[in-house]
């Protein structure tokens, strides 16, 4: 992975996505390196490298964000509309860290999106927060399932558990199961206990969200299920069974 400090003329821009006004990503690129991500195909960035071999750090994020609220920018803030904004890199940078602090003395409102627990670092900030809810991705409980799409991502069962440290200490909380993918996420068995664990993590919502297959995502999903002998087209049950199989095989 090669990583790369830029300098980001703007922080917040705007949302077209539904209840947010502002987008804020501290990075571009990220880590996790979903298979069945089409965040590429929309920014268009680093077309010749695979998803999540180049990140770019807004060095200068917080800064800029501390300006553009002092001129009055308000409304409802979006972090990781993108890029997941607690990928590896946030450990050691802080920007979402960072851009919290600034947000939450500006009295701003914010919805966070990541399939990462590294959120609940965050908690001091989050849990007397009014204006803040967290949503977790996550759209099939069976680690084989995500290190497979999902593989440099944490596992599904820390995921859920994030969602009910963060729903015990008062944070509004919500589960995005996304994407479900025709016969690798579908099942009805897999989708009722995803819905059994964020009901028992005490979620109050769940936004269900399809595979969407631009075609860079797209590509990369056939590559990716191709490595195991696996196919995108395929019927939805069948797959799924073939899947389980291929990837209980490599288990064993």
């Amino acid at each position: 992975m090669a990583v790369r400090m830029v300098q980001c003329k703007s922080a917040a821009s705007r949302s077209r996505l539904p209840g947010l006004d502002w987008a804020i990503n501290p990075y571009r690129g990220c880590s996790h390196a979903c298979a069945y991500c089409y965040s590429q195909d929309v920014t268009r960035f680093e077309l010749n490298k695979s998803w999540g071999e180049v990140i770019e750090v807004k060095v200068n994020m917080v800064d800029v964000l501390k300006k553009e609220l002092r001129r009055g920018t308000r409304g409802t803030y979006g972090i990781g509309t993108v890029t997941d904004p607690y990928q590896s890199l946030e450990k050691q940078y802080e920007l979402t860290r960072g851009c919290l602090n600034v947000l939450k003395s500006a009295g701003a409102k914010i919805s966070i999106l990541t399939k990462s627990d590294l959120v609940l670092r965050d908690l001091d900030l989050l849990r007397d927060w009014p204006g803040a809810e967290v949503g977790i991705s996550a759209a099939s409980l069976d680690d084989r399932v995500s290190q497979l799409v999902e593989p440099g991502a944490p596992s599904p069962a820390r995921r859920i558990d994030a969602l009910a440290k963060l729903s015990s200490e008062g944070v509004e909380t919500y589960l995005m199961a996304a994407p479900v993918i025709h016969g690798l996420s579908d099942s009805e068995e897999g989708l009722r206990l995803l819905v059994g664990k964020a009901h028992a993590a005490h979620v109050p919502r769940i936004m269900w969200d399809k595979f969407n297959p631009k075609p860079m995502a797209t590509s990369r999903m056939r590559r990716t299920l191709a490595s195991r002998s696996l196919s995108l087209e395929q019927d939805s049950e069948e797959n799924m069974l073939r899947i389980r199989r291929v990837l209980q095989a490599e288990c064993n």
